[in-house]
């Protein structure tokens, strides 16, 4: 509780500041000012609980500056002081809802009294000022309140359901009528990227926008017409791909809980027709606040090990957690159909393969995660047969974003065995027109013929094994590859001793050798000459032309 003395006699305020035992009162700040003045700039500067004021000073009366107070919206307790009994400054007084009106002389003892009674009253107002606050804080922030709750309750250990921080937790968050209510957790996956022509990967979210706050828009909008309300939405995922809804759902529902398939489905169809985006809902079970933890665990690792189709709603009792004995497919047909680059029946193989042992119930994470294997070592070993470098070929941000998606859904795995398939045979046309290759390589020399070139670099370039490309190359060009390399070097460093009068040394680094005499010895080789001579018999010819 902080204090105001404002009265234009320094004596009178210097008496009670001296006189009384403020912090007996439980006053922690006493304020002084000599005129209405300097009594505003102390409200605008610090908080006051209590106000003693005289009321006629020269520059403004006590009743004008509880006016100012009051059309400003502090909540001040104002005791008066006056040496005059006028019922007038009595009135207004009371009009301005003051605490006391006193009359001087002051007899301190009875003025202690009134300052205690005005300090119970103002604890009393800052109480229901602050229940006020709390309630307006709710209202404007509830949603985020109930998110924050659900978060920690989800994901603290520590917080158990029986404990009383618990309890605590659901009071302060408004819950207290969770007691009436039993909650249902639905799993959300979504599927929000796309794969361009094998060479882009694309987010179905516009940025910019509050996905978050758009989501949740459109799951309350497709419940509204249902028993069941959304109580909490969380994030369970960085990249946006898994939410986890939270809802309330009354004590005495009886429906049973296919009936949520429906507005789930509808969920689906709306994010599809709106957002461009797909999504699974998984949907739990039905329980008690104190055991709504354990409802999302059960969900989680549901999910987790079962695999579907994307733009599906699914009870999470309907499958059965089962190992699931692998049985791998077969191989040497979808062998065949790489050999013989037959696209569409490789799909289709591999496809019928996963539906059948999904109507089976015999798909879970384990065996998706098998086939998933024995398809991508086919692929890589069908690579290898012709020499091209699959590790290379597959390397980098695409391909890993794939195989990461690919466990998600049966849809994910099939996208990512359609582009291994796609490039892994479209590279193999490309190899197949030997030309292409060839021509790679040449133009690749031809712009850095300074670096060092190997065997080895010039695979990472056309994902060929370097054993293969040096066979490859002879056998096209009729020149071994390091003879070319060297040749075109000898060549360039030709064009700059006859056409320009940069020293030898420099050309020499520029062509690619930063050991001079290594070069001189190589240039020598190829042209008889050693660069110096080279320079001197042929830039006369040069000038003369």
């Amino acid at each position: 509780m902080n204090v105001l003395i404002v009265d234009d006699d320094r004596f009178v305020v210097t008496a009670l500041v001296q006189k009384l035992d403020w912090a007996a009162l439980g006053i922690k700040q006493i304020y002084t000012a000599y005129n209405i003045r300097q009594a505003m700039k102390v409200f605008g500067e610090n908080t006051v609980d209590i106000l003693i004021s005289d009321i006629e000073m020269p520059q403004g009366s006590g009743l004008e500056l509880l006016a100012w107070l009051r059309s400003e919206g502090f909540n001040v307790q104002a005791i008066f002081l006056t040496n005059f009994a006028d019922f007038n400054y009595a009135q207004k007084a009371i009009e301005l809802q003051s605490f006391e009106y006193y009359l001087k002389p002051i007899e301190f003892d009875k003025l202690e009294l009134i300052i205690k009674k005005a300090i119970k009253k103002a604890k009393l107002s800052r109480s229901n000022e602050d229940a006020l606050k709390v309630g307006h804080y709710w209202q404007q922030n509830k949603e985020e309140l109930k998110d924050h709750f659900w978060q920690t309750y989800l994901k603290n250990n520590d917080f158990n359901e029986t404990d009383s921080k618990f309890q605590e937790q659901i009071k302060l968050k408004n819950l207290d009528d969770a007691k009436n209510f039993c909650y249902l957790p639905i799993l959300l996956k979504f599927f929000p990227y796309q794969l361009v022509e094998n060479e882009e990967i694309i987010s179905v979210f516009d940025e910019g926008i509050n996905l978050h706050h758009q989501l949740k828009t459109v799951i309350v909008e497709t419940f509204s017409v249902h028993s069941i309300h959304l109580e909490g939405f969380l994030e369970l995922s960085r990249n946006k791909e898994e939410y986890l809804a939270i809802f309330k759902v009354p004590d005495d529902h009886s429906k049973p809980l296919t009936e949520i398939l429906s507005p789930c489905n509808e969920l689906i169809s709306t994010l599809k027709n709106e957002m461009n985006c797909e999504a699974q809902c998984m949907i739990g079970s039905i329980s008690s606040i104190q055991k709504t933890k354990s409802a999302v665990k059960v969900l989680q690792v549901a999910s987790k090990e079962n695999v579907d189709f994307r733009n599906k709603a699914f009870l999470v009792g309907d499958y059965r957690n089962e190992e699931g004995k692998y049985i791998e497919p077969n191989l040497q047909l979808l062998e065949h159909y790489l050999e013989s680059g037959n696209r569409i029946s490789f799909y289709n193989k591999c496809y019928q393969y996963l539906t059948n042992l999904l109507e089976k119930n015999a798909l879970n994470n384990n065996v998706l995660c098998s086939f998933r294997l024995d398809i991508t070592q086919l692929v890589y070993t069908h690579l290898k047969k012709n020499e091209i470098l699959a590790h290379k070929l597959f390397q980098g941000k695409i391909n890993d974003f794939l195989f990461g998606q690919s466990s998600r859904s049966i849809d994910d795995l099939m996208i990512y065995i359609s582009y291994l398939v796609e490039v892994s045979l479209n590279y193999m046309d490309f190899t197949n027109s030997r030309k292409s290759v060839i021509n790679t390589i040449l133009d690749y020399i031809d712009q850095n013929y300074q670096d060092n070139i190997t065997r080895d670099h010039l695979a990472r370039i056309v994902y060929l094994s370097p054993d293969y490309i040096a066979r490859f190359f002879k056998k096209e060009t009729g020149i071994p590859l390091v003879n070319y390399i060297i040749k075109k070097r000898v060549d360039i460093a030709k064009e700059l001793l006859v056409n320009t009068n940069l020293p030898v040394h420099i050309i020499s680094d520029k062509v690619g050798y930063g050991n001079y005499s290594y070069f001189t010895k190589l240039f020598k080789k190829e042209t008889n000459y050693t660069p110096v001579d080279y320079r001197k018999i042929n830039f006369g010819k040069n000038a003369t032309q």
